[in-house]
């Protein structure tokens, strides 16, 4: 009864018949976190909705966030880089996983490199990426 190896089952979110608009709905809930400075309230209801829809990248992007905000730049670059994989040609995801490799020194000129791809792509996430990268020297 469970999915073939290799074959992603439903999502706990299809099982349980969660709607789209419910989805979106936690999430500008999590973002009004966010942006009030709750970032640990923002990380539980984003770890709650990646788990029902870990196919959501948006989910991840936010709940890198809100690890960044929380100075766990380990989680935040996973996150990160598990919504860039869910969608690699989301200016949003590739921002997330630019800021995710920043406090890897290791990673740096990767970080760098998507950074000015973000701010030459000319989208809402370009004068972001050009202050990231004034501000780290780039």
């Amino acid at each position: 009864m469970g999915a073939e190896r290799g074959e992603a089952g439903p999502s706990l979110a299809e099982v349980l018949g969660l709607t789209e608009e419910l989805g979106e709905a936690i999430l500008s809930i999590a973002e009004g976190e966010l942006a009030a400075g709750r970032a640990e309230a923002a990380r539980t209801i984003l770890e709650g909705l990646v788990a029902a829809n870990p196919r959501d990248p948006v989910g991840w992007v936010l709940l890198a966030r809100a690890h960044r905000a929380l100075r766990q730049p380990l989680a935040a670059r996973f996150c990160a880089e598990v919504g860039a994989r869910l969608a690699p040609e989301d200016p949003a995801a590739r921002l997330a996983r630019a800021e995710g490799l920043l406090p890897f020194e290791e990673e740096r000129a990767a970080a760098l490199d998507l950074l000015k791809l973000i701010e030459s792509e000319g989208g809402p996430e370009a004068p972001r990426a050009a202050a990231l990268r004034a501000a780290i020297g780039g």
